[in-house]
């Protein structure tokens, strides 16, 4: 049986770019980003998918964080809030230095990758903080 090939060169740079990004782990957000970049016509409405995936993220961050504040005592908040404020210097130097590493690449793909990297980072936290909550959430239950 003949396989279906794409018939526009988009379609075929927009496999390619999917295909370069899910090995190393940068597309994991879930089917939501999965069909976003399936559905996706070029690199500006894949960018599009992995902004709409950082706003997620970064309201599940938000929401996390207050649920694991509200378990912890006073001193354990201020222990908490400086991982917090550790974690945001963190991302925005990552960031900057994605942005930096990128923009060497010499098959111009570094602004088309960005998003991705930076999708990366949220997710890494929010299963952190995820984690965070099982264990505080573990722990009250199994005195």
């Amino acid at each position: 049986m003949p396989v279906a090939r794409p018939r526009k060169r988009v379609r075929w740079r927009k496999v390619a770019v999917f295909l370069l990004l899910f090995p190393f782990g940068l597309i994991q957000a879930g089917d939501g980003l999965r069909d976003c970049i399936a559905q996706a016509r070029d690199s500006a409405a894949m960018t599009a998918c992995e902004k709409q995936a950082q706003q997620s993220l970064k309201q599940d961050i938000k929401r996390l964080t207050a649920a694991i504040r509200a378990k912890l005592s006073e001193s354990q908040r201020m222990i908490f809030d400086q991982s917090t404020a550790a974690w945001q210097t963190f991302v925005q130097h990552e960031t900057a230095m994605q942005e930096l590493t990128l923009s060497q690449r010499g098959d111009g793909l570094g602004d088309r990758l960005l998003p991705g990297a930076v999708t990366l980072l949220y997710e890494q936290r929010e299963h952190q903080l995820r984690e965070h909550l099982h264990n505080l959430t573990a722990k009250l239950r199994n005195p």
